[in-house]
Protein backbone atom coordinates (compact mmCIF):
# COMPACT_ATOMS: atom_id res chain seq x y z
CA UNK A 1 0.00 0.00 0.00
CA UNK A 2 1.66 3.27 -1.06
CA UNK A 3 0.68 6.35 1.35
CA UNK A 4 0.12 9.52 0.25
CA UNK A 5 2.23 12.42 1.86
CA UNK A 6 1.37 15.83 2.33
CA UNK A 7 1.61 18.24 -0.39
CA UNK A 8 5.26 19.35 -0.64
CA UNK A 9 6.05 21.25 -4.06
CA UNK A 10 9.58 20.82 -3.59
CA UNK A 11 9.41 17.65 -3.14
CA UNK A 12 11.07 15.34 -5.40
CA UNK A 13 9.00 12.70 -7.91
CA UNK A 14 11.52 10.38 -6.76
CA UNK A 15 13.30 9.53 -4.14
CA UNK A 16 16.78 8.89 -5.76
CA UNK A 17 18.65 11.25 -7.22
CA UNK A 18 19.27 11.02 -11.30
CA UNK A 19 22.41 12.29 -12.52
CA UNK A 20 22.04 13.54 -15.82
CA UNK A 21 24.32 11.75 -18.40
CA UNK A 22 26.23 15.64 -19.41
CA UNK A 23 26.86 18.36 -16.96
CA UNK A 24 25.14 21.35 -18.56
CA UNK A 25 27.29 24.73 -19.75
CA UNK A 26 24.55 26.78 -18.63
CA UNK A 27 21.73 25.61 -16.08
CA UNK A 28 18.25 26.52 -15.93
CA UNK A 29 18.75 30.08 -13.98
CA UNK A 30 22.39 30.74 -15.79
CA UNK A 31 21.53 33.36 -18.43
CA UNK A 32 24.49 33.50 -21.68
CA UNK A 33 27.11 36.14 -21.11
CA UNK A 34 26.05 38.41 -24.18
CA UNK A 35 22.98 39.54 -26.12
CA UNK A 36 24.32 38.06 -28.99
CA UNK A 37 24.94 34.31 -27.40
CA UNK A 38 21.63 34.65 -25.74
CA UNK A 39 20.12 35.54 -29.71
CA UNK A 40 22.65 32.67 -31.06
CA UNK A 41 21.30 29.67 -29.06
CA UNK A 42 17.57 30.96 -29.57
CA UNK A 43 17.83 30.56 -32.96
CA UNK A 44 18.89 27.24 -32.72
CA UNK A 45 16.19 26.11 -30.68
CA UNK A 46 13.57 27.85 -32.75
CA UNK A 47 15.04 25.45 -36.31
CA UNK A 48 14.39 22.49 -33.92
CA UNK A 49 11.29 23.04 -32.52
CA UNK A 50 9.62 24.26 -36.22
CA UNK A 51 6.74 21.70 -35.97
CA UNK A 52 4.25 25.04 -35.93
CA UNK A 53 4.62 25.42 -39.11
CA UNK A 54 4.66 21.24 -40.11
CA UNK A 55 1.30 21.07 -38.30
CA UNK A 56 -0.58 24.19 -39.32
CA UNK A 57 -0.18 23.01 -42.61
CA UNK A 58 -1.56 19.46 -41.85
CA UNK A 59 -4.68 21.06 -39.69
CA UNK A 60 -5.77 22.79 -42.55
CA UNK A 61 -5.34 19.88 -44.87
CA UNK A 62 -7.24 17.47 -42.33
CA UNK A 63 -10.23 20.12 -41.77
CA UNK A 64 -10.94 20.32 -44.97
CA UNK A 65 -10.43 23.64 -44.87
CA UNK A 66 -9.04 25.78 -48.29
CA UNK A 67 -4.90 25.99 -48.92
CA UNK A 68 -5.41 29.97 -48.23
CA UNK A 69 -6.04 28.88 -44.74
CA UNK A 70 -2.61 27.95 -43.89
CA UNK A 71 -0.46 30.99 -43.57
CA UNK A 72 -3.12 32.61 -41.09
CA UNK A 73 -2.85 29.59 -39.38
CA UNK A 74 0.72 29.06 -39.12
CA UNK A 75 1.26 32.68 -38.08
CA UNK A 76 -1.86 32.02 -35.46
CA UNK A 77 0.11 28.98 -34.03
CA UNK A 78 3.27 30.66 -33.88
CA UNK A 79 2.05 33.87 -31.33
CA UNK A 80 0.44 30.95 -29.84
CA UNK A 81 3.59 29.07 -29.19
CA UNK A 82 5.41 32.72 -27.91
CA UNK A 83 2.26 32.89 -25.56
CA UNK A 84 2.35 29.52 -23.61
CA UNK A 85 6.10 29.20 -23.74
CA UNK A 86 5.81 32.46 -21.82
CA UNK A 87 3.47 31.20 -19.65
CA UNK A 88 4.45 28.33 -19.04
CA UNK A 89 8.63 29.38 -18.50
CA UNK A 90 7.55 32.73 -15.87
CA UNK A 91 4.16 31.49 -14.29
CA UNK A 92 4.19 27.90 -14.88
CA UNK A 93 7.36 25.06 -14.03
CA UNK A 94 9.29 27.48 -15.00
CA UNK A 95 11.85 24.77 -16.80
CA UNK A 96 12.93 25.46 -20.36
CA UNK A 97 10.41 24.24 -22.36
CA UNK A 98 9.37 25.23 -25.35
CA UNK A 99 5.08 24.73 -25.80
CA UNK A 100 4.09 23.83 -29.70
CA UNK A 101 1.10 22.49 -30.77
CA UNK A 102 -0.51 18.95 -29.79
CA UNK A 103 -1.08 16.15 -32.52
CA UNK A 104 -3.47 14.13 -30.66
CA UNK A 105 -4.96 17.26 -29.28
CA UNK A 106 -5.32 19.00 -33.09
CA UNK A 107 -6.26 15.44 -34.91
CA UNK A 108 -9.06 15.38 -32.95
CA UNK A 109 -10.29 19.05 -33.33
CA UNK A 110 -9.51 18.55 -37.49
CA UNK A 111 -12.41 15.56 -37.18
CA UNK A 112 -14.84 17.94 -35.23
CA UNK A 113 -14.22 20.65 -37.91
CA UNK A 114 -14.86 18.25 -40.88
CA UNK A 115 -17.68 17.04 -38.95
CA UNK A 116 -19.81 18.75 -36.98
CA UNK A 117 -21.81 21.89 -37.76
CA UNK A 118 -20.16 24.72 -37.79
CA UNK A 119 -17.56 22.57 -37.20
CA UNK A 120 -14.08 25.16 -36.90
CA UNK A 121 -16.15 27.25 -34.42
CA UNK A 122 -16.98 23.98 -32.42
CA UNK A 123 -13.63 22.90 -32.40
CA UNK A 124 -12.25 25.75 -31.25
CA UNK A 125 -15.10 25.93 -28.20
CA UNK A 126 -14.41 21.99 -27.38
CA UNK A 127 -9.95 23.29 -27.61
CA UNK A 128 -10.83 25.66 -25.11
CA UNK A 129 -13.62 24.12 -22.51
CA UNK A 130 -10.27 21.51 -22.73
CA UNK A 131 -7.83 23.74 -22.36
CA UNK A 132 -9.95 25.05 -18.90
CA UNK A 133 -10.11 21.79 -17.40
CA UNK A 134 -6.53 20.52 -18.20
CA UNK A 135 -5.55 23.93 -16.24
CA UNK A 136 -7.88 23.34 -13.63
CA UNK A 137 -6.56 19.54 -13.15
CA UNK A 138 -2.99 20.83 -12.84
CA UNK A 139 -3.89 23.35 -10.68
CA UNK A 140 -5.97 20.59 -7.90
CA UNK A 141 -2.53 18.88 -7.06
CA UNK A 142 -4.01 15.44 -8.05
CA UNK A 143 -1.12 14.76 -9.94
CA UNK A 144 0.86 14.93 -7.02
CA UNK A 145 -0.20 11.66 -6.07
CA UNK A 146 1.88 10.17 -9.29
CA UNK A 147 5.08 11.04 -7.99
CA UNK A 148 5.06 7.81 -5.47
CA UNK A 149 4.15 5.74 -8.92
CA UNK A 150 7.12 6.87 -10.92
CA UNK A 151 10.75 5.79 -9.00
CA UNK A 152 13.61 6.37 -11.08
CA UNK A 153 13.17 3.11 -13.30
CA UNK A 154 9.66 4.36 -14.70
CA UNK A 155 11.24 8.10 -15.40
CA UNK A 156 13.96 6.56 -17.33
CA UNK A 157 12.37 4.52 -19.61
CA UNK A 158 9.90 7.12 -20.25
CA UNK A 159 12.85 9.30 -21.20
CA UNK A 160 14.63 6.81 -23.39
CA UNK A 161 10.91 6.29 -25.20
CA UNK A 162 10.93 9.92 -25.97
CA UNK A 163 14.54 9.05 -27.21
CA UNK A 164 13.13 6.61 -29.47
CA UNK A 165 10.65 9.57 -30.67
CA UNK A 166 13.05 11.95 -31.31
CA UNK A 167 15.35 9.63 -33.52
CA UNK A 168 11.94 8.62 -35.62
CA UNK A 169 11.29 12.32 -35.88
CA UNK A 170 14.72 13.10 -37.21
CA UNK A 171 14.58 10.09 -39.12
CA UNK A 172 11.62 11.25 -40.78
CA UNK A 173 13.04 14.60 -41.66
CA UNK A 174 15.99 12.48 -43.06
CA UNK A 175 13.78 10.72 -45.36
CA UNK A 176 10.99 13.39 -46.07
CA UNK A 177 11.36 13.04 -49.72
CA UNK A 178 13.70 10.02 -50.09
CA UNK A 179 16.02 11.14 -53.02
CA UNK A 180 19.94 10.91 -53.59
CA UNK A 181 20.07 14.93 -53.29
CA UNK A 182 18.57 15.14 -49.84
CA UNK A 183 19.25 11.70 -48.21
CA UNK A 184 22.86 13.44 -49.65
CA UNK A 185 22.34 16.77 -47.41
CA UNK A 186 20.94 14.62 -44.52
CA UNK A 187 24.16 12.43 -44.07
CA UNK A 188 26.29 15.80 -45.11
CA UNK A 189 24.38 17.67 -42.39
CA UNK A 190 25.04 14.55 -39.96
CA UNK A 191 28.52 14.59 -40.27
CA UNK A 192 29.36 18.57 -40.58
CA UNK A 193 27.65 18.80 -37.41
CA UNK A 194 29.59 16.14 -35.83
CA UNK A 195 32.71 18.21 -36.82
CA UNK A 196 31.46 20.79 -35.27
CA UNK A 197 30.72 19.85 -32.25
CA UNK A 198 33.68 17.68 -31.50
CA UNK A 199 36.88 19.04 -33.03
CA UNK A 200 35.99 22.83 -32.54
CA UNK A 201 35.10 24.73 -29.38
CA UNK A 202 33.16 27.41 -27.54
CA UNK A 203 30.11 29.09 -28.94
CA UNK A 204 30.25 27.13 -32.33
CA UNK A 205 30.61 23.60 -30.87
CA UNK A 206 27.48 24.68 -28.83
CA UNK A 207 25.62 25.72 -31.88
CA UNK A 208 26.05 22.94 -33.78
CA UNK A 209 22.73 22.30 -35.13
CA UNK A 210 22.01 26.09 -36.10
CA UNK A 211 25.27 26.11 -37.76
CA UNK A 212 24.74 23.17 -39.97
CA UNK A 213 21.29 23.82 -40.65
CA UNK A 214 21.98 27.33 -41.67
CA UNK A 215 25.78 26.24 -44.08
CA UNK A 216 24.31 22.80 -45.13
CA UNK A 217 20.66 24.20 -46.04
CA UNK A 218 20.58 27.14 -46.73
CA UNK A 219 23.69 28.11 -48.58
CA UNK A 220 23.86 24.30 -49.86
CA UNK A 221 20.70 24.44 -50.61
CA UNK A 222 20.69 27.68 -52.74
CA UNK A 223 23.67 26.53 -54.59
CA UNK A 224 21.95 23.05 -55.37
CA UNK A 225 18.54 25.03 -56.25
CA UNK A 226 16.32 23.57 -54.09
CA UNK A 227 16.02 26.47 -51.73
CA UNK A 228 12.89 27.81 -53.17
CA UNK A 229 13.64 31.70 -52.78
CA UNK A 230 10.86 32.08 -54.64
CA UNK A 231 8.10 31.50 -51.97
CA UNK A 232 10.36 34.03 -49.52
CA UNK A 233 10.01 36.75 -51.85
CA UNK A 234 5.94 36.23 -51.90
CA UNK A 235 5.46 36.46 -48.58
CA UNK A 236 4.62 39.24 -46.39
CA UNK A 237 6.24 41.36 -44.29
CA UNK A 238 3.69 41.72 -41.34
CA UNK A 239 0.56 39.54 -40.53
CA UNK A 240 -1.16 40.89 -36.78
CA UNK A 241 -2.98 38.44 -34.63
CA UNK A 242 -6.81 39.36 -33.86
CA UNK A 243 -9.53 37.58 -31.57
CA UNK A 244 -11.62 35.26 -32.70
CA UNK A 245 -10.04 35.26 -36.37
CA UNK A 246 -12.41 32.73 -37.27
CA UNK A 247 -15.71 33.84 -36.29
CA UNK A 248 -18.24 33.97 -38.90
CA UNK A 249 -16.20 31.68 -41.48
CA UNK A 250 -18.22 28.42 -41.06
CA UNK A 251 -21.40 30.61 -40.54
CA UNK A 252 -21.81 30.39 -37.13
CA UNK A 253 -22.53 33.65 -34.85
CA UNK A 254 -20.94 33.09 -32.30
CA UNK A 255 -16.95 32.91 -31.59
CA UNK A 256 -17.03 29.65 -30.02
CA UNK A 257 -19.93 26.71 -29.49
CA UNK A 258 -19.51 24.44 -26.49
CA UNK A 259 -20.65 20.94 -27.87
CA UNK A 260 -20.63 18.42 -24.91
CA UNK A 261 -19.62 15.53 -27.19
CA UNK A 262 -16.75 17.69 -28.87
CA UNK A 263 -15.01 18.59 -25.25
CA UNK A 264 -15.23 14.54 -24.79
CA UNK A 265 -13.73 13.67 -27.71
CA UNK A 266 -11.37 16.73 -27.50
CA UNK A 267 -10.18 15.77 -23.68
CA UNK A 268 -9.04 12.35 -24.84
CA UNK A 269 -6.23 14.07 -27.07
CA UNK A 270 -5.77 16.37 -23.89
CA UNK A 271 -5.00 13.55 -21.62
CA UNK A 272 -2.80 11.78 -23.97
CA UNK A 273 -0.72 15.47 -23.84
CA UNK A 274 -0.92 15.56 -20.11
CA UNK A 275 0.71 12.18 -19.61
CA UNK A 276 3.74 12.69 -22.53
CA UNK A 277 4.39 16.30 -20.66
CA UNK A 278 5.01 14.44 -17.43
CA UNK A 279 7.43 12.36 -19.39
CA UNK A 280 8.36 15.49 -21.56
CA UNK A 281 9.49 17.60 -18.21
CA UNK A 282 11.33 14.12 -16.83
CA UNK A 283 13.48 14.17 -19.73
CA UNK A 284 14.18 17.76 -19.22
CA UNK A 285 14.90 17.84 -15.57
CA UNK A 286 17.40 14.98 -16.49
CA UNK A 287 18.70 16.70 -19.44
CA UNK A 288 19.44 19.86 -17.00
CA UNK A 289 20.63 18.05 -14.02
CA UNK A 290 17.70 19.36 -12.12
CA UNK A 291 15.94 17.54 -9.72
CA UNK A 292 12.37 16.80 -10.80
CA UNK A 293 10.13 17.75 -8.18
CA UNK A 294 6.01 17.75 -7.68
CA UNK A 295 5.73 21.57 -8.60
CA UNK A 296 6.77 20.55 -11.93
CA UNK A 297 4.18 18.07 -12.89
CA UNK A 298 1.31 20.18 -11.12
CA UNK A 299 2.64 23.85 -11.88
CA UNK A 300 3.27 22.81 -15.48
CA UNK A 301 0.27 20.57 -16.17
CA UNK A 302 -1.70 24.21 -15.28
CA UNK A 303 0.21 26.54 -17.27
CA UNK A 304 -0.13 24.54 -20.42
CA UNK A 305 -3.88 23.65 -19.66
CA UNK A 306 -4.91 27.65 -19.10
CA UNK A 307 -1.96 28.30 -22.31
CA UNK A 308 -4.01 26.24 -24.67
CA UNK A 309 -7.49 27.91 -23.75
CA UNK A 310 -5.59 31.16 -24.53
CA UNK A 311 -4.58 30.03 -27.29
CA UNK A 312 -7.98 29.06 -28.82
CA UNK A 313 -9.01 32.56 -28.35
CA UNK A 314 -5.88 33.39 -31.00
CA UNK A 315 -6.88 30.95 -33.61
CA UNK A 316 -3.91 29.25 -32.48
CA UNK A 317 -3.79 24.88 -31.66
CA UNK A 318 -3.61 24.03 -28.10
CA UNK A 319 -0.17 23.34 -27.30
CA UNK A 320 2.21 20.47 -25.36
CA UNK A 321 5.46 19.97 -24.21
CA UNK A 322 8.18 19.88 -27.31
CA UNK A 323 9.96 16.35 -26.89
CA UNK A 324 13.20 17.81 -28.81
CA UNK A 325 14.02 20.19 -25.95
CA UNK A 326 15.11 17.24 -23.86
CA UNK A 327 17.67 16.40 -26.63
CA UNK A 328 19.20 20.05 -27.72
CA UNK A 329 19.76 20.54 -23.57
CA UNK A 330 21.75 17.31 -23.19
CA UNK A 331 23.61 18.05 -26.57
CA UNK A 332 24.37 21.65 -26.38
CA UNK A 333 24.71 21.92 -22.52
CA UNK A 334 22.25 24.91 -22.85
CA UNK A 335 19.86 24.86 -20.12
CA UNK A 336 19.42 28.21 -19.61
CA UNK A 337 15.53 29.79 -19.34
CA UNK A 338 16.56 32.93 -20.64
CA UNK A 339 17.56 31.31 -24.08
CA UNK A 340 13.98 29.22 -23.84
CA UNK A 341 11.99 32.86 -23.27
CA UNK A 342 14.45 34.63 -26.15
CA UNK A 343 13.52 31.77 -28.39
CA UNK A 344 9.38 32.42 -27.40
CA UNK A 345 9.77 35.68 -28.71
CA UNK A 346 11.85 34.61 -31.89
CA UNK A 347 8.69 32.76 -32.69
CA UNK A 348 6.43 36.11 -31.84
CA UNK A 349 8.52 37.65 -34.78
CA UNK A 350 8.02 34.35 -37.28
CA UNK A 351 4.02 34.73 -35.93
CA UNK A 352 4.22 38.32 -37.13
CA UNK A 353 6.64 38.47 -39.97
CA UNK A 354 5.72 35.25 -42.29
CA UNK A 355 8.58 36.00 -44.75
CA UNK A 356 11.01 34.79 -41.83
CA UNK A 357 8.51 32.08 -41.19
CA UNK A 358 8.89 30.90 -45.18
CA UNK A 359 13.04 31.70 -45.31
CA UNK A 360 12.51 28.76 -42.15
CA UNK A 361 10.57 26.76 -43.78
CA UNK A 362 12.46 26.34 -46.96
CA UNK A 363 15.35 24.70 -45.32
CA UNK A 364 15.07 21.26 -46.25
CA UNK A 365 13.79 18.95 -43.55
CA UNK A 366 16.44 16.34 -44.30
CA UNK A 367 19.00 18.62 -43.32
CA UNK A 368 17.15 19.41 -39.80
CA UNK A 369 16.98 15.81 -39.39
CA UNK A 370 20.59 14.95 -40.02
CA UNK A 371 21.79 17.50 -37.61
CA UNK A 372 19.53 16.84 -34.86
CA UNK A 373 20.18 12.93 -34.80
CA UNK A 374 23.39 13.56 -32.27
CA UNK A 375 20.60 15.56 -29.80
CA UNK A 376 18.10 12.54 -30.22
CA UNK A 377 20.69 10.08 -29.24
CA UNK A 378 21.75 11.85 -26.23
CA UNK A 379 18.50 11.88 -24.75
CA UNK A 380 18.34 8.05 -25.36
CA UNK A 381 21.18 7.21 -23.42
CA UNK A 382 19.65 9.76 -20.80
CA UNK A 383 16.84 7.56 -20.47
CA UNK A 384 18.76 3.93 -20.53
CA UNK A 385 21.87 5.93 -17.72
CA UNK A 386 18.78 6.68 -15.42
CA UNK A 387 17.26 3.21 -16.22
CA UNK A 388 20.63 1.83 -15.27
CA UNK A 389 21.15 3.48 -11.92
CA UNK A 390 17.83 1.58 -10.53
CA UNK A 391 18.24 -1.64 -11.55
CA UNK A 392 21.57 -2.64 -10.04
CA UNK A 393 20.19 -6.05 -7.96
CA UNK A 394 16.84 -5.73 -8.63
CA UNK A 395 15.54 -8.21 -10.77
CA UNK A 396 12.15 -6.72 -10.72
CA UNK A 397 13.09 -3.11 -12.09
CA UNK A 398 14.92 -5.29 -14.85
CA UNK A 399 11.17 -6.46 -15.79
CA UNK A 400 9.81 -3.13 -15.46
CA UNK A 401 12.42 -1.71 -17.42
CA UNK A 402 11.98 -4.15 -20.30
CA UNK A 403 8.28 -4.36 -20.33
CA UNK A 404 8.23 -0.85 -20.43
CA UNK A 405 9.99 -0.20 -23.29
CA UNK A 406 9.53 -2.93 -25.33
CA UNK A 407 5.83 -2.09 -25.53
CA UNK A 408 5.68 1.83 -25.66
CA UNK A 409 8.05 1.83 -28.49
CA UNK A 410 7.16 -1.44 -30.20
CA UNK A 411 3.48 -1.31 -30.10
CA UNK A 412 3.30 1.47 -32.28
CA UNK A 413 5.34 0.54 -34.92
CA UNK A 414 3.68 -2.55 -34.94
CA UNK A 415 0.18 -1.19 -35.09
CA UNK A 416 1.10 1.09 -37.69
CA UNK A 417 2.69 -1.62 -39.69
CA UNK A 418 -0.39 -3.61 -41.16
CA UNK A 419 -3.07 -3.27 -38.59
CA UNK A 420 -4.79 0.15 -39.70
CA UNK A 421 -7.77 -1.03 -40.74
CA UNK A 422 -8.39 -2.57 -37.22
CA UNK A 423 -7.15 0.76 -35.32
CA UNK A 424 -10.01 2.72 -37.42
CA UNK A 425 -12.85 0.22 -35.72
CA UNK A 426 -11.61 1.54 -32.03
CA UNK A 427 -12.78 4.61 -29.54
CA UNK A 428 -10.48 7.40 -30.83
CA UNK A 429 -9.43 7.49 -27.36
CA UNK A 430 -8.19 3.78 -27.07
CA UNK A 431 -6.55 4.12 -30.97
CA UNK A 432 -4.38 7.63 -29.73
CA UNK A 433 -2.97 5.34 -26.44
CA UNK A 434 -2.06 2.23 -28.29
CA UNK A 435 -0.12 4.67 -30.77
CA UNK A 436 1.39 7.16 -28.74
CA UNK A 437 4.74 6.16 -27.33
CA UNK A 438 5.06 8.15 -24.40
CA UNK A 439 1.25 7.80 -23.44
CA UNK A 440 1.95 4.29 -23.29
CA UNK A 441 5.39 4.90 -21.64
CA UNK A 442 4.25 6.45 -18.97
CA UNK A 443 0.72 4.12 -18.31
CA UNK A 444 2.81 1.19 -19.08
CA UNK A 445 5.44 2.36 -16.71
CA UNK A 446 3.35 3.16 -13.56
CA UNK A 447 0.92 -0.06 -13.89
CA UNK A 448 4.12 -2.71 -14.38
CA UNK A 449 5.87 -1.34 -11.64
CA UNK A 450 3.06 -1.43 -9.36
CA UNK A 451 2.31 -4.86 -10.48
CA UNK A 452 5.61 -6.47 -10.22
CA UNK A 453 7.18 -4.56 -7.69
CA UNK A 454 4.53 -4.01 -5.26
CA UNK A 455 2.06 -7.04 -5.85
CA UNK A 456 3.46 -10.31 -7.79
CA UNK A 457 7.56 -9.64 -7.09
CA UNK A 458 9.09 -10.12 -3.27
CA UNK A 459 12.22 -7.74 -3.58
CA UNK A 460 13.82 -9.68 -0.23
CA UNK A 461 13.37 -13.11 -2.17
Amino acid sequence: MVKIMAYDPEQAVFKQEVEALTKPVLTIDEKPKSVFETLYYALQLTLVDFSPFIWATAFVAMAGLPESVTPSMISYCFIGVFVATMIQTTLGNRLPVVQLPSVPIFINMASIAKTYPYGLTTAWGAAFAGGVIEGLFGASRVLTVLRKFMPPVVVGSVVATIGFVITRISLSWVFAIPDALHLSLGIISFLFALFLRFKLKGLISRGFVLISILIVGIIGGTVLGIFDWGSVARAGWVSLPKLFPFKGYDGATSPLIISFSAILLVLTGYACSMFESIGDYAAVCTAAAEPYKVKHMNRGIAAEGFSCALCSLFGGLPVTSASQNAGIIASTGIASRVVTQTAAFIFLLYGLCPKFTTILAAIPKSVIGGAFIISAGLILLSGINTVMSDIKNNFGNMIVAGVTLGISVMMPYYLNLDRSAWLGTLHPFVKLYLTNNVFLAVTVGIVSNLLINYVFYNKNQ
